[in-house]
């Protein structure tokens, strides 16, 4: 096999979820892919960007169901380099802040597969601009500490509090679960009470922001009917004064185009840039992928869509 026929894996970033936040480099990756292994929480709709012909394959972790375990994955990933010419796995975020991305690049090296690194816009600087603020502020926050509240086979392990100490900003990745916990960390440590925002689905059109500080915070999440989605904590002075906002679903368009991919995409993007959620339905018109169709089957039966467009 030459240099020019080895496989090749992009490990992209899709950024949290709004397509328009997608990089170019990351979009040009996906429209040549043969195949895509991506996570939950990527957009479906971030997946059209390829060609009908390429395969969807879904590797993320849905919760209360059985899921690819990273070392399935890893396994997926190399058996599908041997016949497919561009393999993209497709991750939420960006791929090299808690995103396995060591464990996947280590066994592409291992099987001396070329790969490249895509990143994406990461849930906390994502966040922080809904908010109109910066993870850093001249005069308030010189530093920031980003940290998980999601550890490997569910062990404890304290939050380091270095930053919050010197009044930087700590970002909390997959810590809305374990909250109680880490705000009564932040408490014994921190004398000060600081404020606090979680930002549940960043960017994206369910987004819903709950503010409070380190001794409010867990109740007003506990007060919620449902949790909203996956969400951000930050905790700093930079989030001080921020009003809570909790958009009406009712004002969500959530819009099915139905017609050729290449020319609703348009369309689409103007959905999503003027605040709605977009999905094209493309099974009529066009020869797709089985796997994309069982796909969009799926994701268009449970959508409650506000309008439905035909496209010529």
């Amino acid at each position: 096999m030459s240099i020019t026929d080895a496989p090749q894996v992009y490990l992209v970033g899709a950024g949290p979820g709004n397509p328009l936040l997608l990089s170019k480099k990351a979009e040009r990756c996906i429209q040549r892919a043969d195949v895509i292994l991506y996570d939950q929480l990527v957009n479906p709709f971030i997946l059209q960007l390829s060609s009908p012909e390429t395969e969807w394959i879904h590797v993320g972790k849905t919760p209360y169901t059985t899921y690819m375990r990273q070392d399935e994955i890893n396994a997926l990933m190399i058996e599908k380099t041997k016949t497919h010419r561009t393999v993209v796995r497709l991750k939420g975020g960006d791929p090299a802040i808690f995103g396995r991305l060591a464990d996947e690049v280590d066994i592409l090296k291992a099987h001396h597969i070329t790969y490249e690194v895509v990143p994406g816009i990461t849930a906390a600087s994502a966040a922080m601009s809904q908010l109109h603020r910066g993870l850093t502020e001249r005069g308030v926050a010189r530093n920031i500490t980003f940290t998980t509240g999601h550890f490997k086979d569910n062990e404890e392990n304290p939050i380091d509090m270095t930053t919050l100490k010197n009044n930087g900003t700590l970002a909390i990745y997959m810590g809305v679960k374990r909250l109680p916990k880490l705000m009564k960390e932040v408490q014994s440590v921190i004398t000060d009470d600081l404020p606090v925002a979680v930002i549940f689905n960043a960017t994206c059109v369910n987004q819903q922001v709950i503010s409070g500080h380190v001794s409010s915070i867990t109740a007003k999440i506990a007060a919620l009917p449902e949790r909203p989605g996956p969400g951000i904590t930050i905790v700093g002075h930079v989030v001080r004064n921020i009003l809570e906002e909790v958009p009406a679903l009712s004002e969500i368009n959530y819009v099915c185009i139905k017609g050729r991919r290449d020319l609703c995409m348009a369309h689409a993007m103007d959905i999503y840039e003027n605040g709605g959620w977009a999905i094209i339905d493309d099974r009529v018109t066009s020869t797709l992928h089985p796997t994309q169709v069982e796909i969009l089957t799926a994701l268009i039966e449970k959508t409650p869509f506000t309008h439905v467009l035909n496209e010529a």
